[in-house]
């Protein structure tokens, strides 16, 4: 089965016939006059779009279908609530299709970002903190994974590599701090740099074609699910200074910034100031810029409010 639309190029009142999407939510719900219907949320490479499957078009077989799995879809594009949505008249799984085919991907040169990233690596002299490095990232799976993940489900580098983006982006943003800021401890803020979002890979998880959030993400969360793994590399060097660790977890515990935004305390470092700083500047640069190239073709000189920025984006002419 090939695939021949994506959802950047769906139009209102297109008809779909056996189209390949993967199955981001599929959730049952009864409506006000007591008929059921399924809620579904599509995607692939180029995007999301929501729609529903009604009762009529449901057979036994759709019950167990899971987020995640490749499904073929035959239906059409209808307008709601001034966004287009699919209505489904057919369902069915489709197996032989990768899902690696309906991941978004990061657009930058992935080998280019590990280079510098394993640049800076090679670059640490504190040999306790180069020893935790290296056994983290000498280890296949942790390093695969690092290379691999997303950076987050919904709000900012939600695709396949975005971890890794991210990191390189805040490593790039680090460099005039560093450069005007001589008493800044670099090797320990390359190193909070470098694990602030490691609890992202005990946080979520790629199943089939959809990023999930797992139960470990759910209950703890990824910066408590960060210390516990940069905890567990320390526990692996002798007489790593006790200091230093409280150092390099409150970098990690106060990289968001805010106590609102989930940290559970704020930067009282100027490398954790910087780290946050960082953070905030990449996260923010990625949800304006992926938000301007979505709405590129509208004729509108503003985009549609953004709700985790607070505001409309000017796209410019």
């Amino acid at each position: 089965m090939a695939k021949t639309v994506t959802i950047s190029e769906l139009r209102v009142d297109q008809r779909l016939q056996d189209e390949a999407f993967s199955l981001k939510e599929f959730e049952k719900k009864v409506s006000r006059q007591g008929k059921y219907y399924y809620n579904i949320l599509l995607g692939d490479k180029t995007g999301e779009i929501r729609g529903k499957l009604w009762s009529e078009n449901v057979d036994s077989s759709l019950v167990s279908l899971k987020p995640g799995e490749i499904v073929s879809i035959t239906g059409y594009i209808q307008e709601y609530a001034g966004k287009p949505q699919i209505i489904a008249e057919k369902i069915s799984v489709v197996t032989n299709m990768a899902p690696e085919e309906f991941l978004p991907v990061t657009s930058r040169d992935r080998s280019k970002m590990r280079e510098d990233l394993e640049l800076a690596i090679s670059a640490v002299s504190n040999p306790n903190l180069k020893q935790i490095i290296d056994l983290f990232w000498n280890n296949d799976a942790n390093r695969d994974s690092y290379l691999n993940f997303p950076a987050g489900m919904y709000v900012h580098h939600g695709y396949v590599g975005g971890l890794l983006e991210h990191v390189w982006e805040m490593w790039q943003l680090s460099q005039p701090f560093l450069n005007i800021y001589a008493n800044l401890d670099k090797d320990l803020y390359f190193t909070g740099l470098f694990f602030h979002d490691v609890g992202k890979l005990e946080e979520l998880n790629i199943v089939g074609a959809t990023i999930v959030m797992t139960k470990e993400g759910s209950l703890n969360g990824h910066i408590a699910q960060g210390v516990l793994k940069v905890k567990s590399l320390i526990d692996q060097v002798s007489d790593f200074p006790a200091d230093l660790k409280s150092k390099l977890f409150h970098l990690i515990l106060s990289h968001q910034g805010h106590l609102e935004f989930g940290s559970p305390v704020k930067p009282m470092m100027i490398e954790a100031l910087v780290l946050s700083m960082v953070d905030s500047n990449s996260a923010d640069m990625n949800q304006a810029t992926k938000h301007i190239e979505k709405q590129a073709d509208t004729d509108d000189d503003f985009t549609d409010y953004h709700k985790q920025l607070g505001r409309s984006l000017y796209k410019g002419s």
